[in-house]
């Protein structure tokens, strides 16, 4: 066992400089403040991965058709992941009525409210709502109006999922012309990987 021959006071450990912003924003952090609701309800496990990439990118076709709806901690990898073409008027038209399809399925299938509202324009659904949650434990009537509320949210992401899965499938089989759905056109649900030819879902 070897000893130091170095005199006086030991070293003093390094100071972290790791800086985990003011107080106020790391109480936030800690309460999930900064997370946005459709972040909340895949944290929760009220959605799945695949439910939480379909209201993202719902959100993204209604911003290249609109404009962004309201303020997001979402950078949008789509965008950036894909060429610049949004000044492109055929690549424009083709979100766009990607937009509307979807859409409209959610107006026939009559879930277009709840998932608009948590999607697109981020707001709070009453299943999050603290008051209505304290309300839940005490009133049963209170406790199956949101485990019906979560059903329709996620009832609605699946005829998004199912639709634009099944939209992928027909494109890799041929069955639509690839200048009408191009590989940024069908949501990104195909991925072309560098080397590794073709790549299903957003994963």
């Amino acid at each position: 066992m070897a000893f130091t021959t170095r005199r006086g006071r030991p070293p003093k450990a390094a100071a972290d400089t790791t800086d985990f912003g003011t107080p106020e924003l790391r109480f936030k952090h800690a309460h999930g403040v900064t997370a946005e609701p459709i972040d909340r309800c895949y944290e929760k496990q009220i959605i799945t991965k695949t439910h939480h990439w379909c209201g993202l990118h719902l959100r993204w076709l209604y911003t290249v058709r609109y404009g962004a709806p309201s303020l997001t901690t979402h950078y949008d990898w789509e965008r950036d992941s894909a060429p610049r073409t949004a000044d492109d008027p055929n690549w424009r038209r083709q979100r766009e009525a990607e937009y509307h399809e979807a859409t409209a399925l959610l107006r026939t299938r009559l879930h277009y409210e709840p998932v608009m509202r948590l999607c697109v324009y981020n707001e709070l659904p009453a299943f999050l709502a603290p008051t209505l949650l304290a309300r839940a434990w005490d009133e049963p009537a209170m406790a199956e109006r949101l485990s019906h509320a979560q059903q329709r949210l996620r009832d609605g992401l699946d005829i998004l999922a199912i639709h634009w899965k099944r939209q992928a499938a027909l494109w890799q089989k041929g069955k639509i012309p690839l200048k009408l759905h191009t590989k940024h056109g069908i949501s990104a649900w195909i991925r072309f990987a560098p080397g590794a030819g073709i790549c299903y879902g957003p994963w």
